[in-house]
């Protein structure tokens, strides 16, 4: 059986019907072209068998014949009250499921009372519970009309004509209503396909269809057509497609027959069926694995024979020379995505702050009052899903009698609701009145609700980009630049787009929506963040290209070669930026994609990254953000969109929301809140970070704080002046952490700055939670660390005009290595290879928490030549403070004793000629070995000698011959990354438990991911052995 799809589902007692009225039926139906399961085999069960409720499911519509013994059967009842369970909850896409009882030979007044045989008492093995519910179900199924079949009276012709008919009405209904649906255009294109000349004239037709959801249109596909053909088939990432298509299209080789004799009259048995293929290449993967398949199918598939090959991308189809093309509607084509109903009695700032967070995540929102929904019936018709605001003026009862159509509904209790009032929907308890003093926004729950409508939509997308909790005045921005960006679409090359302003006006946060709006309509997408920052690091602006690639051409292709970044020290593909200049123009030629080019901001970075694109397709969309116009001069875009800044409407939006979780000032807050919001002179940074810094402070005792804030913001024209506000109102540790982020730790991951911070200033996690809460810093989806440029440049500017005990630059460090004297005070440090510290004395740093050691715009090789030729390089060096020492592809075999400190909480030396771990590090937590493939042994009790390890990544040490075995005795140890390790099998005597995983599920999930790319591994849990964890 090739699937389980059925347009009708007989429901029957056997020995009563199935050689009558059953079989003549479901001949009579295959005859007309539709489907019907029956099942001839039905044994005398108490529970229906899997296979036949997987078909229940699956069935459009159930026929009921109820002849004298059908409730003797439990199998029967059981079914009916399976049926009708279907019948209430509709089918996929709200698809009814109608149901038509057949009395054979009984009378509905039967069926509804249990007369006569239907004395449900005399039914074998049943209880009283089981005997109420098929009593209640056939009382309602006795209620609906049905048709009547004594057999004294009609013959069984008349009657099966009067069912087929019943079905062919249903259907036509069915048909009428798919043909509203998001795929009617497409439907009615295969349905006038397939009665074209074009397809009568051929063997075999082949349909393109390109777009998103092709999983779920091709199981449409099958459920419309599949009836019309002799035998269908549905390919999706089969290891043997060619295999699969003869099982489902002639069946399998008989085991006792000759296999190479079925390998020749297979393709003659498929020669002489009319067949349905639907191949779902979904993933979008290259088709060089169907070529076979392919093959197979143009020559063998005969009498007007149907593939449609679907794909996410449509250049794939060309490689298929398939002779139609269809192109599926992706959810950016219904303009009536989200709708959000709402009372009068709601806040308008609560009403806008919902469109605008939504618009952030790339939806099109439409706002509808209750009496707008009562003047017009019509116009929720389009909504996927409506948002609706409980409130005094509007209970669930009144908008289940304004909502009558079939989208899904969110309710929100915008006030404390009736409990009373029952809903199958989805509903969030806010209770937000905001007119109450004590009663604040609840910022996690409505982050739940967000992702709970992005769920609903299927728009729980990994590309999704994150944005601010409170966007303003995005809307208004995002619908002028649209405008734009369709203006620009008669143009026969790509569109090559500007959004300049000054830094922390909002151009990332408004390209972000506009990349979450269109990402889907093409083929390849990328959103390059943060390109000043990363342009600034080693190889930066190659890794930049590197990504680029990985995330456009190779994931419409992935047939071909990857590109590393993560593990360059090992594998450099892009040797240079000329180097990678000529890969992207020409992996990218002719790709449809949406790239977003983001902090634009040198010439350098232009030539770099924009201008090898110009071999995109006609289709593609490029976006450059940067506060820079004249690095645009030359570069012919299509428009420029000038940034503005906030008007005193949306300032106050945002700086309310910020600093009181409410939409209003406290009454006596009002003046000095209007003046600090016109001091930030509506710029979206300025008003976030001072709004924040001022959260908490609403008592009548805290406003001469706010005037004294206000003097500051008054006296500082420039930019570092007012966000500098935020930062004097820390604590002592809060300000060393926050610069000690700004100039090393952007980038790297939140558990690990944790870590670090903890090691410095004895907590981590709560340091950082106050510096996301003054909106000085956040966390990305990844958990990476991030702080917006202009508060970062504000923190390295503190540290230039004050201490200068951070060094990031790479010639401000050549200075103080140079000049020695101040090392001693100096608490972090990052620096290349080709810097050494003064000759011939001892180097004391006593201060240095944080060092870094990078290879400048050396190559792996080189930098390990010139690490080579400097043998006592950094071997002076003592730093009894160290707490965090990043040191990649570092020629060194052991590491150098003078930055061994037992302080130390995190050591980074991937890529590494290191020989052995380190000697004794009590205070370590994260240990990093990733690609030092000169490690073969873990010689060292790491267990004893590093006793708070949490992370040990050993990726890609290929040479590593064993395990040490007392890492059973790290109880902190979170995360063991072995994942491409050749580890042999005599470790097995070696065996090790990992007691500190929680509980043996994570155990599983931890090491499935683990062993996806382990070549070997023996591992022993105290309560699982691992072959038992894979495969169990």
């Amino acid at each position: 059986m090739a699937g389980t799809y059925y347009q009708v589902f007989l429901c029957h007692r056997g020995p009563d019907t199935k050689r009558t009225i059953v079989n003549a039926l479901h001949e009579k139906l295959i005859s007309k072209g539709i489907s019907s399961f029956v099942d001839y085999e039905i044994e005398e069960a108490t529970e229906i068998a899997p296979h036949i409720l997987e078909v229940m499911k699956s069935s459009l519509f159930f026929i009921i014949v109820l002849s004298p013994n059908f409730a003797r059967s439990t199998w029967c009842l059981n079914e009916v009250e399976e049926i009708m369970k279907l019948k209430k909850s509709g089918g996929s896409s709200h698809t009814p499921r109608n149901v038509l009882p057949v009395f054979y030979n009984v009378t509905p007044s039967d069926v509804r009372y249990q007369n006569k045989e239907w004395d449900l008492s005399e039914v074998k093995r049943s209880n009283e519970k089981q005997i109420d519910s098929w009593s209640g179900v056939l009382r309602e199924l006795s209620l609906i009309k049905g048709i009547e079949y004594n057999t004294n009276s009609m013959f069984q012709e008349d009657a099966c004509k009067r069912i087929v008919s019943w079905v062919e009405s249903n259907l036509n209904d069915l048909i009428s209503c798919e043909k509203e649906s998001k795929w009617r255009k497409q439907i009615e294109e295969l349905e006038q396909m397939l009665t074209s000349e074009a397809f009568k004239s051929k063997d075999a037709f082949f349909i393109g269809v390109h777009g998103t959801n092709t999983r779920e249109f091709s199981d449409h596909v099958v459920k419309q057509f599949s009836s019309r053909f002799d035998a269908w088939s549905v390919l999706s990432d089969e290891a043997d497609p060619i295999k699969k298509l003869y099982s489902d299209l002639i069946g399998n080789p008989d085991e006792q027959s000759d296999k190479l004799i079925f390998s020749d009259y297979a393709p003659l048995r498929l020669q002489n069926k009319r067949c349905l293929l639907v191949l779902d290449n979904h993933a979008g993967t290259g088709i060089e694995h169907l070529r076979p398949l392919l093959k197979v199918v143009k020559q063998n598939f005969k009498n007007q024979s149907l593939m449609v090959f679907t794909s996410r991308f449509r250049h794939t189809l060309r490689k298929v020379e398939v002779d139609k093309v269809i192109r599926l509607p992706s959810s950016e084509d219904n303009g009536g995505l989200l709708f959000i109903c709402h009372g009068a009695d709601i806040h308008q700032s609560f009403i806008n702050h919902l469109e605008e967070i939504f618009c952030m995540r790339g939806l099109d929102v439409h706002l509808l009052s209750e009496n707008e929904v009562l003047r017009d019936s019509k116009c929720l018709e389009n909504a996927r899903v409506i948002l609706a605001i409980i409130s005094n003026s509007l209970s669930i009862n009144d908008f289940q009698r304004l909502i009558r159509n079939t989208s899904k509904v969110i309710y929100i209790s915008y006030v404390r609701h009736s409990t009373n009032e029952s809903s199958s929907d989805i509903r969030f308890d806010f209770e937000v009145r905001f007119e109450e003093p004590t009663r604040h926004y609840d910022k996690v729950r409505f982050k739940l609700m967000v992702e709970k409508v992005m769920e609903t939509l299927n728009q729980a997308d990994e590309k999704i980009m994150g944005g601010p909790d409170f966007p303003v005045g995005l809307v208004k921005r995002r619908k002028e630049i649209e405008k734009m960006l369709t203006e620009s679409k008669s143009l026969q090359c790509f569109g090559r787009f500007g959004l300049v302003g000054m830094g922390g006006i909002g151009k990332t946060t408004t390209a972000k929506s506009i990349y979450n709006k269109m990402h889907k309509k093409f083929e390849a997408s990328f959103f390059c963040l943060n390109i000043r920052e990363h342009a600034g690091y080693d190889r930066g602006l190659e890794d930049l290209q590197a990504k680029i690639l990985q995330n456009t051409a190779l994931n419409v292709n992935k047939d071909k070669r990857a590109y590393d970044i993560e593990h360059r020290p090992q594998k450099i593909e892009i040797n240079d930026v000329e180097h990678g200049k000529s890969i992207l123009s020409s992996e990218l030629k002719g790709i449809n994609a949406l790239i977003v080019l983001d902090d634009v901001d040198h010439e350098s970075h232009i030539d770099a990254l924009y201008r090898p694109l110009y071999t995109l397709g006609a289709k593609s969309v490029v976006v450059i953000t940067t506060r820079n116009r004249d690095s645009l001069k030359r570069e012919q875009l299509t428009e420029i969109y000038e940034m503005q800044e906030l008007d005193k409407e949306n300032s106050e939006r945002l700086f309310h929301w910020h600093a009181f979780l409410k939409p209003d000032a406290p009454a006596h807050l009002k003046r000095v809140s209007q003046d600090v919001i016109a001091a930030c002179k509506g710029l979206p940074l300025s008003l976030e970070v001072i709004g924040s810094s001022l959260y908490g402070c609403e008592s009548e005792s805290d406003i001469s704080l706010w005037e004294e804030n206000l003097r500051h913001l008054q006296e500082n024209e420039n930019i570092f002046g007012v966000l500098r506000i935020s930062y004097h109102h820390l604590e002592g540790n809060e300000k060393e952490a926050f610069l000690d982020i700004c100039c090393f730790l952007i980038g790297k991951h939140e558990d690990i700055v944790c870590i670090f911070l903890e090691g410095c200033y004895r907590t981590g996690q709560k340091i950082l939670d106050v510096l996301k809460s003054r909106s000085l810093v956040s966390t990305d989806a990844e958990g990476l660390i991030r702080v917006h440029d202009q508060i970062r440049d504000m923190g390295r500017h503190i540290v230039r005009e004050g201490k200068k005990d951070r060094v990031w630059e790479e010639e401000t460090a050549n200075d103080v290595l140079e000049d020695g004297g101040r090392l001693s005070t100096l608490r972090g440090l990052s620096m290349n290879i080709g810097m050494c510290f003064p000759e011939n004395e001892v180097a004391m740093c006593p201060e240095l928490r944080i060092l870094v050691v990078s290879n400048g715009n050396m190559s792996g090789t080189d930098s390990h030549r010139h690490n080579s030729s400097r043998r006592g390089y950094l071997q002076k060096v003592r730093c009894r403070n160290l707490r965090w020492l990043t040191w990649q592809n570092a020629s060194f075999e052991h590491l150098p004793p003078g930055l061994c400190s037992e302080k130390l909480r995190v050591l980074d030396l991937r890529g590494s000629n290191i020989r052995e771990v380190p000697a004794a590090l009590p205070n370590l937590q994260s240990l990093c070995l990733r690609w030092c493939k000169n490690l073969k042994v873990l010689s060292k009790p790491i267990g004893t000698l590093m006793p708070s390890l949490r992370g040990l990544d050993l990726y890609g040490c290929s040479q590593l011959e064993g395990l040490d075995s007392s890492l059973g005795k790290l109880t902190d140890l979170r995360i063991l990354d072995l994942s491409m390790c050749r580890v042999p099998s005599e470790i097995a005597d070696g065996r090790f438990l990992l007691s500190s995983l929680e509980n043996i599920e994570k155990k599983k999930e931890l090491f499935r991911n683990f062993m996806n790319h382990c070549y070997y591994i023996i591992v022993t849990f105290q309560e699982y052995q691992l072959y038992h964890v894979l495969y169990s």
